[in-house]
């Protein structure tokens, strides 16, 4: 029975992606009064049973299992993307979106944004409105476009908002506070982050949306954007989502902290939080752990330390990770001074366009091509 069961997996797992049918599988076909099986409240266990035997729903749910780490299931990406990859071969469409996520933020597969966006083009056809939030984030994550390409963004966001996504809800405020493909809208943004942070919801796809909207009315409330400075409530805002493990509520909190807003300057409760994120890979807290042991603020001063929160910080894309990174490299701090190497990392941060980066690229350069400035390999 378990050579049959696994074979039976095996083939499911190989159907062809993104070639299947296009249509919405509701599960087993209802018999009279039979009513259909309450999915969330199985445990691994019970939906592995149903999975086995070509549940749709249920492979969907381990996916989901897997890709959060809910319950007693360990976080396992490759195993959610081999769930969420049956599901999908039945035409289930959550399971559509899931692949895409895993494939824009890189878990457990190469990052690629491409592929992602074909995965959230079948969830919306299969009819998961998800796909609408999923083609919004791939263009936004990309960081640049244009007027059409913003407008797009916003129309995606819209309609995930029309259809009641929690993330649609959040991502649209983001939108309005960014201005991204509308003007900016402060108020708006902040009244779609409260309706999302006040959510009621034990849906494990809402949680991410509810942790960032407490996030981002934290950073509203922090820097006095449509609504009046206040340190007390950004500092409630971010405990909030951090007591869910949520890492960029982490290192705001940590932010809090080592800057002493609205609070004691506090270095011990700066470096907890900014390392609960840190661990998580998260770059902002990752890169700011480097800056404090170059400044020597709540710990010795540490040189080969910063280099090493800024090499961790740098090739996760994060600029000013990069930039610092190359200030470190063209001065000699911790590591030997190469030139050349600095300018590899100026020049990532230019290409993006931040500040400052521009003018160390070309003072780099003009340092290399001055004979008398010796020229490292």
């Amino acid at each position: 029975v378990a050579v049959f069961f696994a074979a039976l997996l095996l083939v499911v797992l190989n159907t062809p992606r993104l070639k299947t049918d296009a249509r919405t599988f509701a599960g087993p076909p209802e018999t009279g009064e039979e009513a259909q099986p309450d999915y969330t409240a199985m445990d691994e266990k019970e939906l592995l049973v149903l999975a086995y035997d070509g549940d749709p729903m249920a492979c969907y749910r381990l996916g989901l299992l897997y890709d959060y780490g809910v319950g007693e299931a360990q976080q396992n990406f490759s195993s959610a993307l081999d769930w969420y990859r049956a599901a999908d071969a039945y035409g289930q469409p959550e399971a559509a979106s899931g692949i895409g996520y895993l494939y824009l933020n890189g878990c457990g597969v190469d990052r690629d944004p491409e592929l992602a966006r074909q995965y959230f083009l079948r969830a919306v056809e299969l009819g998961d409105a998800e796909g609408y939030v999923g083609l919004g984030r791939v263009s936004l994550e990309a960081g640049t476009y244009d007027k059409a390409l913003a407008k797009e963004i916003f129309n995606n966001i819209l309609t995930a908002k029309k259809l009641g996504l929690a993330d649609g809800k959040y991502y649209l405020g983001y939108l309005y506070e960014k201005g991204i493909g509308t003007r900016r809208r402060p108020g708006k943004a902040l009244a779609l982050y409260r309706k999302v942070a006040d959510l009621q919801s034990d849906r494990v796809e809402d949680q991410y949306a509810i942790r960032s909207a407490r996030t981002r009315l934290g950073i509203l409330y922090m820097e006095g954007i449509g609504i009046e400075e206040n340190p007390m409530a950004a500092r409630e805002q971010f405990e909030l989502a951090a007591k869910d493990g949520f890492s960029m509520a982490e290192y705001y909190l940590g932010i809090i902290y080592e800057m002493g807003y609205g609070t004691p300057v506090d270095y011990g409760q700066a470096l907890f939080y900014l390392e609960l994120a840190a661990q998580k890979n998260y770059a902002p807290a990752l890169n700011e752990i480097g800056c404090m042991y170059f400044d020597g603020r709540g710990v010795e001063t540490n040189y080969l330390q910063a280099v090493y929160y800024q090499k961790l910080a740098a090739p996760l894309g994060y600029v000013k990770a990069q930039v610092n990174r190359g200030y470190l490299y063209e001065n000699g701090y911790g590591v030997e001074q190469d030139l050349e190497t600095a300018l590899i990392y100026y020049e990532m941060a230019e290409k993006t366009g931040y500040a400052g980066a521009k003018e160390a690229t070309a003072r780099v350069r003009s340092r290399l091509e001055d004979s008398t400035v010796p020229r490292t390999k």
